[in-house]
């Protein structure tokens, strides 16, 4: 009976031991997952001890901050009075481009020039009508083709004609 008592035992702890194998899986787990936050913690502080370094010297990072913005400054006042003589040169030259337009549009030579140019445009779109025209006119009086279909027409009903006049002398 002993041995019956073994195994009823031994079955009775078996799904026992299940549940404390599976426990100490989860607490595994969950100790490995304590040990990489850990090590992330680790890091975040050696990174603010290096950022406490940094901003502990209020003094340097004011310095820092003034020579900048005074470097920024000075790179404002270098631009602006580039923009402003790029104005000047931009205005310079808008004057000096109209009066050579208004001397250009006095010369006796271009306005000519211009007036022909117009003339050349002008006789160039009457010239591609016309050839348009006479493009036109000529498919229109082109009877080659219809002439073609005609003779071929005619030939075919005269071989009828003959066919036809054929078999009546034979009867």
């Amino acid at each position: 009976m002993s041995v019956v008592n073994g195994l009823k035992s031994v079955l009775m702890i078996t799904p026992e031991r299940e549940e404390l194998q599976h426990n100490l899986q989860k607490m595994e787990q969950f100790e490995e997952k304590l040990n990489e936050e850990l090590v992330v913690l680790r890091q975040k502080v050696v990174d603010m001890e290096k950022e406490l370094e940094v901003y502990s010297d209020l003094d340097k990072l004011r310095s820092e901050a003034d020579a900048k913005k005074q470097k920024l400054l000075d790179d404002r006042i270098i631009l602006q009075e580039r923009r402003e003589n790029f104005k000047k040169l931009i205005q310079a030259l808008t004057v000096r481009y109209e009066g050579l337009k208004v001397q250009l549009n006095e010369n006796e030579t271009y306005s000519q020039l211009v007036n022909l140019e117009k003339k050349l445009q002008h006789l160039e779109q009457n010239n591609f009508s016309m050839k348009e025209f006479i493009s036109q006119r000529t498919m229109d009086c082109d009877f080659g083709k219809m002439r073609k279909t005609v003779y071929h027409t005619i030939n075919d009903l005269n071989a009828m004609l003959q066919d036809q006049m054929a078999k009546r002398r034979t009867y």
